[in-house]
């Protein structure tokens, strides 16, 4: 990947390397212990497993670092490692620091199976900008779309409407929708393609989509 962000690049400027240690693979990690030690309590299995993912983000992103400084030297290099859902967190990071453009791989697309709730919408979830990307169901569950989606779906679906919608796992209440029905009207509307309808070219991975949709900044897909 970073071959192909140096392509890119003019050889000046500031530059950040950062990867998003997953929150939840510890956690699996953990449980995955308690399941196979008879429920028994593991220790530190979870600390472990978080110190060690750590570690080799930190050693990845030197090895990317010193690289890209062979091809680039004039480069200001920073590295970053966040801890967090690796959607939420990329795009906080590029928030804070202004990016004006980000570089990510396509991803595996598929990794996770496409799940379904259904609950009653409490609330809409408006962003600073004053754009909606999402509601709160009555159970807390909360369900994503991107902000340029929700004319569409703001215009099917009302605050007490009891709704179906499809999509991937985000966190553990957290869907990111593919689409969403009002049920009562059978009123289909969708969010955006979910990776087995869109045509052409291998699609994107979940966080590059994130990304693509939610970025305020140019974003350029690698195709690795």
């Amino acid at each position: 990947m970073i071959r192909g962000v140096a392509r890119y690049l003019n050889g000046e400027g500031e530059v950040t390397l950062a990867h998003v240690v997953d929150e939840r693979a510890p956690r699996g990690y953990e449980m995955s212990l308690r399941g196979l030690l008879g429920r028994r309590r593991s220790g530190d299995a979870e600390e472990r497993m978080s110190r060690a993912s750590r570690e080799a983000a930190e050693d990845l992103l030197a090895d990317s670092r010193n690289l890209l400084q062979r091809d680039h030297p004039g480069l200001a290099i920073e590295t970053a490692v966040l801890d967090g859902d690796p959607n939420h967190e990329l795009m906080r990071a590029a928030g804070e620091a202004e990016t004006e453009i980000i570089f990510i791989s396509r991803g595996t697309p598929g990794a996770q199976s496409t799940e379904t709730v259904s609950g009653v919408v409490r609330s809409w979830n408006q962003k600073s900008d004053g754009k909606f990307d999402g509601f709160v169901l009555e159970d807390g569950t909360e369900v994503r779309f991107p902000p340029p989606r929700s004319e569409a779906i703001r215009a099917a679906i009302r605050e007490g409407s009891e709704v179906e919608a499809s999509g991937v796992w985000q966190g553990r209440r957290v869907l990111h929708a593919y689409s969403i029905t009002d049920v009562q009207s059978e009123n289909r509307v969708q969010a955006h393609e979910s990776p087995d309808e869109q045509p052409g070219e291998r699609p994107l991975g979940h966080t590059a989509r994130f990304v693509v949709d939610h970025a305020l900044c140019d974003v350029v897909i690698l195709a690795l």
